[in-house]
């Protein structure tokens, strides 16, 4: 984050950019607590739904869900704001790490995927997260196109 984006981003804009930044791809989430409400809400479509930042934090693992992924990073395209809501529009890039999903098994591949998230704010922090991303687009790039191609036509 430039020093010139800082001075023009809003307090609810620099939180989401400063999770993104430090805690997804800076992998710093001791930071959660500073910037997520202990009573949030994660809502990750294909990836469910953390409720309390207990939740949360399992789920992220060692920043960004590198749990899951090796390497994984977020790259911010647009950043749209109203009232109490940052809408911010991204790639998601890494490496995948165990069994997608539970079905698919680990590639070395990196996988690639857009995505659109709408954070809410309150008093200064992040209360809920939502999320809805191309899984489509990663299972392509991991090279699982044929395990999609069975899933989505049926297993015919």
């Amino acid at each position: 984050m430039t020093s010139e984006q800082t001075t023009k981003d809003s307090a609810n804009v620099h939180v989401v950019r400063r999770f993104i930044d430090e805690v997804v791809n800076g992998g710093k989430t001791e930071l959660i607590e500073e910037l997520w409400h202990a009573d949030l809400v994660w809502e990750g479509g294909s990836l469910g739904e953390q409720k309390g930042i207990d939740a949360y934090k399992k789920m992220m693992g060692g920043g960004g869900g590198t749990n899951r992924w090796i390497g994984l990073h977020l790259v911010v395209h647009d950043t749209f704001e109203s009232g109490d809501q940052v809408v911010v529009t991204f790639t998601n890039s890494g490496q995948r790490k165990g069994r997608l999903f539970g079905i698919f098994p680990f590639t070395s591949k990196r996988g690639s995927w857009n995505g659109v998230g709408v954070y809410t704010l309150r008093d200064g922090k992040i209360a809920r997260g939502w999320f809805v991303e191309d899984v489509v687009a990663m299972l392509r790039s991991l090279g699982a196109a044929g395990a999609l191609n069975m899933i989505t036509s049926g297993g015919k």
